[in-house]
């Protein structure tokens, strides 16, 4: 037969393993945690550099793209790839006043100088971002943004 001390020493253990394996748990959870904050802040990045790299091209573009005086029907494709990988492919158009929408078809809107659309779509992978905006060029040279929109 065991002495009266064996029973405690198999109790202390008892308590020793459950209070590691409540301690692991708390670990394994912070630890699932964190990566899922980490992986959040991930997609949270991409979407910005990808939104910055389709402003930039698209503004880019739009400043040294279509000269002044050049035919309205004319378009054209700027490729880029930057150094962190992202793709972007700009697409500058000119338009005339009658494509653009309705309201700023009217006569009575002081819209002067030429008339662009742009899009603009950024490739990193998987992810995909684009912008699309109806631009105006006026006499001086200054590029003016009329409409703007982002897809995803």
């Amino acid at each position: 037969m065991g002495s009266p001390n064996s029973n405690n020493h198999g109790f202390a253990l008892l308590m020793v393993i459950l209070l590691l394996a409540l301690l692991s748990g708390v670990v394994v959870q912070s630890l699932i945690s964190t990566r899922l904050q980490l992986r959040a802040s991930d997609l949270q990045h991409a979407r910005f550099q990808l939104r910055a790299s389709c402003l930039d091209a698209a503004w880019s573009a739009l400043q040294s793209g279509m000269k002044a005086g050049s035919s309205s029907s004319d378009y054209q494709i700027f490729e880029n790839q930057l150094p962190s990988g992202i793709q972007v492919r700009t697409t500058l158009k000119g338009l005339e006043r009658t494509a653009l929408p309705l309201p700023l078809q009217r006569p009575d809107v002081p819209l002067f100088g030429q008339f662009f659309s742009v899009t603009a779509r950024a490739e990193w992978g998987p992810r995909t971002r684009a912008v699309r905006g109806l631009a105006c060029r006026l006499p001086s040279g200054d590029v003016r943004l009329l409409a703007w929109t982002e897809t995803l």
